[in-house]
């Protein structure tokens, strides 16, 4: 074989496909269905690619009680030639640049010849790979690990203490806490931190030696007491430096114990998130979400929540479960709640009474207004859509500097018309209170012309300009000069 005949397709596998996870109980069947990871670049490289085999596979299976992993890797051929292999990888890299350049394929990174050498070396040995991101103990004979998990069925309990049980599908769920310091969750979290780069796009492994973190697992229990694994989050837990000026330096030194550190004022950051694929799809999230943010909420030591880097479904899921906490708390109920503008100062109350930071909470608080907004009041609803531009220069500024006044004002009438329409899709899965009544989307009316402002007057520049900013105090639409 030379490098010339050789077809790279042939000898390239597609690593998220070619790799097979599973959830295995002792009887050798599966919990849910076997499913393939959405990354695996930080195994594989950016070409998620394994090069030199023919019919590759990779089963990863895991314990469905305490994820006592097992690991298999097959193919029919492999191939040998050294050279050949390097020209296999050459003519797929020159073809991912090829479909780059056309909008056909995903960009490649910057270090893209380090990732190619890489894959190079990788693909010698996938299996030996993969064991890089494992536990120090994988199975390879099947009999001898379904044995180990046969055991952990009999005797497997959560590490930590349980803080929450529901019933979901006729099944029973529990979630349970634990700091990483514990030697148990330890076990568990080395085995259970592969799915985070599986899942997460941009996840890492934690510092596990860091005391500070806490590890809520999620299982579902069966009628005879065994436990399947079904997901986990990971917390972190910050001084809460607004109030830093309180402590002082004997302070912050007591406070390098675990026990006397979680008796200061804390912000808490919800980090790692993680509902494995047979369990989604089944709001079990949510109920892990809204477990964290009801035990920060009852904590008088918790003075904020965080969230690290979302992506847009935990986004979603947030806005739609901190919605439905704050209208079971009544906190659009409190006389400071009142139509747009609402006061910074009531609204900073608010932020600290829920524990909500202030980008997400502004959020909130804005689909609240719109929830309730009565669509014949034209000028209040002016003065709904003056609130969310503001918000949203002050979150944009960086980017809208550079844009002239004009072009500015266009791009924030853009973006308004977008969250509005983001905000009643969001709403449409948020039961309604009572006192909030049935009203159907509101249609952005059409932008009126706008005034120009007495500055422009006799100077050429007096055009009307389709945008809304400001008005004057005859409600009409003026142009502002800075």
């Amino acid at each position: 074989m030379s490098t010339s005949t050789v077809r790279p397709e042939e000898w390239t596998a597609d690593s998220n496909k070619v790799l097979t996870i599973s959830l295995v109980r002792s009887d050798g069947t599966t919990v849910g269905s076997a499913f393939h990871p959405q990354f695996t670049y930080p195994i594989f490289g950016e070409a998620e690619a394994i090069y030199g085999f023919k019919a590759l596979a990779i089963e990863l299976r895991f314990g469905s009680t305490d994820l006592v992993p097992y690991l298999k890797v097959s193919y029919s051929e492999k191939l040998e030639d050294k050279e050949v292999l390097a020209g296999v990888i050459e003519k797929d890299k020159e073809q991912r640049r090829q479909d780059e350049e056309s909008g056909e394929g995903n960009e490649m990174d910057g270090n893209g010849e380090e990732n190619y050498d890489k894959e190079a070396q990788d693909s010698d040995n996938p299996g030996i790979t993969m064991r890089g991101f494992l536990p120090k103990r994988v199975f390879t004979e099947e009999q001898q690990w379904l044995e180990i998990v046969k055991d952990a069925e009999r005797t497997f309990t959560p590490p930590g203490e349980l803080v929450a049980s529901y019933s979901r599908n006729k099944s029973t769920f529990e979630i349970w806490r634990a700091p990483i310091s514990d030697e148990k969750q330890k076990v568990l979290h080395e085995r259970m931190q592969i799915f985070v780069l599986f899942l997460i796009e941009g996840g890492s492994y934690l510092d596990a030696e860091d005391d500070r973190w806490r590890v809520y697992t999620l299982y579902e229990k069966s009628t005879d007491g065994v436990y399947s694994f079904a997901g986990f989050t990971t917390v972190y837990s910050y001084l809460w430096y607004k109030n830093a000026q309180i402590y002082d330096s004997s302070t912050k030194l007591a406070a390098e114990s675990d026990d006397d550190f979680f008796k200061l004022y804390q912000r808490r950051r919800i980090s790692q998130f993680v509902i494995l694929p047979p369990f989604q799809g089944q709001k079990h999230g949510a109920q892990l979400y809204n477990t964290l943010m009801d035990e920060f909420y009852k904590d008088s030591l918790v003075k904020e929540v965080t969230v690290e880097d979302p992506n847009v479904a935990f986004d979603d899921m947030r806005d739609r479960c901190d919605m439905e906490r704050l209208d079971k708390i009544g906190i659009w109920n409190d006389d400071g709640f009142t139509d747009a503008p609402v006061s910074k100062e009531w609204a900073r109350f608010a932020e600290a009474k829920t524990k909500i930071i202030p980008r997400q909470f502004q959020r909130l608080m804005e689909m609240a207004l719109l929830r309730r907004l009565k669509k014949s009041d034209g000028n209040q609803y002016r003065k709904y859509r003056l609130q969310v531009k503001q918000r949203l220069f002050k979150h944009n500024k960086e980017a809208l500097k550079d844009l002239d006044k004009f072009e500015r004002i266009e791009k924030l009438d853009e973006a308004y018309r977008s969250v509005e329409e983001d905000y009643y899709r969001l709403l449409s899965g948020v039961p309604v209170p009572e006192n909030v009544p049935q009203q159907e989307a509101v249609v952005p009316e059409p932008l009126a012309e706008v005034e120009p402002d007495p500055r422009l007057k006799g100077k050429g520049k007096g055009k009307h300009i389709q945008f809304e900013l400001g008005e004057n105090d005859n409600g009409v639409k003026r142009a502002k000069l800075e």
